[in-house]
């Protein structure tokens, strides 16, 4: 298992030999670890063939509103007093026009036997296609 990256695609993107039966492309939250080192970051690619890191920070949340900490049988000291004690909030998109390589996308669901995985191409910045893997 281990850390990953998320990568969103744009709904004009187009994925070939895309299997039927199977929720839309655009809708899935694909899992890379080949972007760069994965740290459980959000990737975005565009219908122009942009590569976009996801920009944000870390807030504090009220014991109040975190799942467990704020019922009667957990104490501080509990591991689980702690879950959700930060969110993500989200500041933006950042060009990644810089990045020149390859990675895979996978994604598995209900519906597929074995994984989903695209090899992703992108020259300087530019998405240059799709290869199902």
């Amino acid at each position: 298992m281990g850390l990953f990256d998320t990568v969103i695609l744009h709904d004009d993107v187009h994925l070939p030999e895309y299997p039927d039966g199977v929720a839309p492309a655009e809708t899935i939250d694909w899992q890379t670890k080949g972007i760069v080192r994965p740290s459980m970051t959000t990737f975005r690619i565009t219908a122009d063939g942009r590569l976009l890191e996801e920009e944000w920070h870390a807030e504090s949340v009220p014991p109040d509103d975190r799942p467990f900490a704020s019922r009667d049988d957990i104490e501080p000291g509990d591991f689980r007093y702690l879950v959700g004690a930060r969110k993500r909030v989200h500041e933006g998109w950042t060009e990644r026009d810089d990045f020149h390589g390859r990675f895979v996308i996978t994604h598995s669901s209900d519906e597929m036997e074995s994984l989903l995985k695209y090899r992703v191409t992108f020259t300087h910045g530019r998405l240059e296609g799709f290869e199902r893997v």
